[in-house]
Formats: C-alpha cells, sequence, structure tokens
C-alpha cells in the first residue's frame, strides 16, 4: 500500500514534460495547489498556449534530452512515449524529486500517483485503488460528488470557529476527542447534508454547555 500524504506545493516548482491534454490536466491540478510549473514539450495544446500567455506557467519549446530538467520538487511525465517518460523520471529521480508517470505500464516507476479528488470548499476528499483501478476511483468519486454538497464547505467554515471554542472548555486532549466523536453523528451528517446548518450547531453546542457543567 501506498502512504497516504497531503502535499504542500506553494511556490514549490514543479515540472510536467509533454504538452498534451494528460499534461494540461496535471498541469491544472498543480496550478490549483499554488504550484510554480515548467512545462517541456516541442509543442503545446490550445489550453496550455493561453496558460502560457497569462504567465500562469513557463513553457521551454524543446524535446527532452539528458540534463533539461531543472530541479524542483515534483516532476511529471506525460508524453506518449513511454521510453521517454522513463528515461526523464530516471534523471528527475536522481535529482530527487517526487515523479509520476503517466503509463500503463505495470513496471511503473513512479513514487506518486495522484488519486481521484472531491473538492467542497477546503473540504477535500481523495479515493485511490493503489493504482489497481482508476476507474473504481473515478465511479467512487463521481457517487462522493453527490454525497457531498456545498453544505458541507460551509459546515466546514461554521465547525473552525465552534473548534476554538470547544479547545478553551474542554482542556484534556482525550476529552475532547470524545466529545468529538458523540457529536459527529450520523443525524449531524444528514442535517448538514440536507442544509440544516444551524441546527446542527445548535446540537453541537448543547452537548458543548453539558461538557462545561461538568468542568
Amino acid at each position: 500500500m501506498s502512504y497516504p500524504i497531503n502535499l504542500d506545493i506553494k511556490d514549490k516548482l514543479c515540472v510536467v514534460l509533454g504538452g498534451g491534454h494528460v499534461a494540461l490536466r496535471k498541469i491544472n491540478g498543480l496550478l490549483n495547489a499554488g504550484g510554480k510549473i515548467v512545462v517541456i514539450a516541442p509543442e503545446i495544446c490550445e489550453e496550455l498556449q493561453q496558460l502560457v500567455h497569462d504567465v500562469k506557467i513557463e513553457w521551454k519549446k524543446q524535446n527532452y534530452s539528458i540534463g533539461c530538467l531543472p530541479y524542483g520538487l515534483i516532476f511529471i511525465a506525460a508524453t506518449n512515449d513511454a521510453e521517454v517518460n522513463r528515461m526523464s523520471a530516471d534523471e528527475a529521480t536522481k535529482k530527487h524529486m517526487l515523479t509520476n508517470i503517466i503509463t500503463t505500464s505495470p513496471n511503473n516507476a513512479s513514487l506518486f500517483t495522484v488519486p481521484s479528488v472531491v473538492h467542497c470548499g477546503r473540504l477535500m476528499i481523495t479515493v485511490s485503488t493503489d493504482g489497481l483501478s482508476p476507474a473504481l476511483s473515478k465511479c467512487i468519486r463521481k457517487y462522493l460528488d453527490n454525497q457531498f454538497n456545498e453544505n458541507f464547505a460551509k459546515w466546514l467554515e461554521q465547525l473552525s470557529k465552534i473548534r476554538d471554542e470547544v479547545k478553551t472548555i474542554i482542556k484534556d486532549a482525550n476529552t475532547r476527542e470524545e466529545f468529538w466523536q458523540n457529536v459527529m453523528s450520523n443525524e449531524t451528517f444528514y442535517l448538514v447534508q440536507n442544509g440544516e446548518l444551524n441546527k446542527a450547531e445548535v446540537n453541537i453546542r448543547n452537548a458543548l454547555d453539558s461538557y462545561r457543567n461538568k468542568s
């Protein structure tokens, strides 16, 4: 099994080899996370040309050759040439970059894979099958898309404020964990899902009052 991790790439250099729509999809994800992108390719699609025009990415107009990769945090090989992908990934790995290769080969040398992602405001849910079935990952992602609507993005913001209050009232970490386990119930989930955020908050505050009285 892979080790799951959320990586902060804000202002970190990310290098993408390839200029097609697969590369575009990867680049959009990197941009959304605040990465600084350099794309290497002799030609790039129209959407990438627009990103270059808008100074959102840098384009090095060239084919891959050994030594052409700048040092960065992340490298993604997204050409339609499996051998070029492999060679470039080998170079990136030697430069201690996190590498991802776009290939269906069973000998995929990627150091990381990108899971299917559900975004709901600052709530992020990821799904991975460890590379065994990307189709299943996408199927599960679509299911989760229907379960987690915009109400959860609003609820997350409310929870962040309540969390600060809970810390001031319930000093003991184990007791706080017990509190959250009790209030994060199926009832709370359904209230939020149906847009009854205020009712969900009232329930949590009532529970918090009982802890306050105990203390």
